[in-house]
């Protein structure tokens, strides 16, 4: 096998680890009308439900105190679970470096998909499971950096923006400005971070009670302005 091959391989791996755990994959309608219940009355609340955030004309300084609020909660309890990861012996799950790493993507995943929503996305899940990760590929190669995913992130919203009414992504029209090849490129940019990743965790582990403290700080310095890039991203790119 190539090693980009190994590569996409060890990123759709991660990922396929983290979704099988509950909750991972959010339910974009009771996420928005949950969030969005203190802001909004009820016929606003199906407004942007159905027909999108931007449409519904939702102040963007309300999306930004909703974001803020879920990348908060989400530093807080990745961090409390990267520390107990990291004393000997783990947690019940996270005996292996990968799945060590699974529980981070783990928030990363819901954190992702959350400020989608928040920020005017339709439904994550296209027609099959590879739209899916695809859409998640793309936007966790934003959180981390990756040029080729920011350029997408840019080609999605504007096909968006041309769907007068859209409930999932549109996969089809998105598949002709190369989504799918582009996932796979940034696939493989996260597949060799992640292979980075797992040694510079696995040696935090060898070093008990300490190696709690450096698993959470390691993960607060990244998970955080992670969550705030994309969030920035989708901000300016905010589907109307």
């Amino acid at each position: 096998m190539a090693e980009q091959d190994k590569e996409i391989g060890l990123w759709y791996g991660i990922l396929d680890t983290a979704l099988k755990l509950p909750g991972a994959k959010v339910e974009r309608d009771s996420f928005l009308k949950k969030e969005f219940a203190k802001y909004a009355n009820e016929g606003l609340i199906k407004q942007l439900v159905e027909a999108g955030i931007g449409k519904a004309g939702i102040p963007l300084d309300v999306l930004d105190k909703v974001a803020d609020g879920s990348i908060g909660f989400h530093t807080t309890t990745v961090t409390a679970t990267s520390f107990a990861a990291g004393l000997p012996g783990g947690i019940a799950m996270a005996g292996t470096i990968p799945a060590d790493l699974a529980q981070y993507y783990y928030h990363v995943i819901i954190v992702a998909q959350k400020l989608a929503y928040i920020y005017g996305w339709p439904n994550l899940e296209g027609d099959s499971n590879e739209d899916f990760l695809a859409a998640l590929t793309i936007l966790i190669g934003v959180m981390s950096g990756a040029t080729e995913a920011t350029g997408a992130l840019s080609s999605i919203t504007s096909i968006l923006a041309q769907e007068e009414s859209s409930k999932r992504l549109p996969m089809v029209a998105l598949a002709k400005v190369g989504l799918p090849q582009v996932a796979k490129q940034v696939a493989k940019i996260l597949g060799a971070n992640l292979a980075k990743q797992g040694l510079a965790k696995g040696i935090g582990k060898i070093i008990p009670i300490v190696g709690g403290a450096i698993s959470a700080g390691a993960t607060i310095v990244t998970f955080l302005p992670m969550a705030n890039t994309l969030k920035n991203e989708l901000r300016k790119t905010l589907v109307s």
